[in-house]
């Protein structure tokens, strides 16, 4: 019997140990033609007690390679007892040569709050131009040639131009023998502005209170979600299809308010924290998420709209 527990206590350390954090890039294939796309794989592998700080792509990577492309980071299956996040990005190129792509850099976030960073192996792509036949001989360019005339297509376009005139005639004769409709003004229906929908919607958020119920991931996209519509309709950003970064760094080119891009990028944040690292939110970070998205929309919607709650101080 104790032989068995020693066994099971060995096994259990051993699976433990075998969960390592590691990184890996890997490319599609490592020569393309000039202009060509080709996708690159990144993925990273932890235990189950850490968190995983995704690495920034940006634009371009490198000084030889442009992102065309960048999928979601997805959460896939794991060898042993951890987690696993891949990411495709696809890239091309319009320099020739033998290039080396830059390393990618992975922090891992112990539950003792220190961090490791593990950086992807290099990887070295050859961008091949399209081979010229120098044995032929040069041709000069082949100068103008007299076309034929055909008067096929001018009859047509004639006939054409002859049923619409008729066309106009008779829709002329037609209205002119009805008596004319009573235009009938259709009131406006007032538009709601962007910045009432999302504290609407913050509203319901607050009040279903998911989290309670330990559905940490459904209310924090819920709010980051709103706030990213609401940026897209009040600031005219394309946030919806945009990473944190990438939302952040379009806010800081168009917004000059510090407070407010502070404030969203906790939202932000912290629901990517619960959505791909598994966080789990103290119950004040719960409400705090919810009142950081709600200053938002207050120093970033239009100044002439009226603050909600608040009546006319002259009724």
């Amino acid at each position: 019997m104790t032989s068995r527990k020693l066994l099971s206590l060995l096994f259990v350390l051993f699976s433990s140990a075998v969960v390592a954090q590691n990184a890996s890039v890997r490319a599609e294939k490592y020569r393309m033609r000039i202009g060509e796309q080709i996708e690159l794989l990144l993925k990273a592998e932890a235990a189950k007690d850490q968190k995983i700080i995704w690495p920034s792509v940006s634009d371009s990577i490198g000084p030889f390679f442009d992102v065309i492309l960048r999928d979601t980071i997805d959460t896939v299956a794991a060898s042993g007892n951890g987690i696993a996040l891949e990411q495709r990005i696809k890239i091309t190129s319009f320099d020739s040569g033998m290039h080396t792509l830059p390393v990618f850099d992975f922090q891992f976030i112990n539950p003792g709050k220190d961090t490791q960073s593990v950086l992807s192996d290099l990887l070295s792509i050859e961008v091949l131009t399209i081979p010229v036949d120098t044995t032929q001989a040069i041709k000069d360019i082949r100068g103008l040639e007299d076309v034929p005339e055909d008067f096929t297509d001018l009859i047509l376009y004639s006939l054409l131009a002859l049923v619409v005139l008729a066309g106009i005639g008779f829709g002329i004769y037609y209205y002119n023998k009805r008596k004319r409709p009573v235009i009938v003004q259709v009131p406006k229906v007032p538009v709601t502005p962007p910045w009432e929908i999302a504290l609407a919607a913050l509203d319901r958020i607050e009040k279903d209170a998911v989290w309670k119920s330990g559905n940490d991931k459904l209310y924090h996209s819920s709010i980051a979600e709103t706030l990213r519509a609401y940026v897209e309709e009040q600031l005219k950003l394309p946030a919806l299809e945009s990473t944190t970064d990438e939302t952040l760094s379009l806010l800081k080119r168009s917004l000059n308010k510090v407070e407010a891009i502070e404030c969203i990028r906790r939202v932000l944040t912290l629901a990517d924290l619960v959505k791909f690292a598994k966080e789990k939110p103290l119950p004040a970070e719960h409400v705090a998420s919810l009142n950081f998205a709600r200053e938002f929309v207050a120093l970033t919607r239009p100044e002439t709209s009226p603050t909600p709650g608040k009546e006319d101080s002259n009724g």
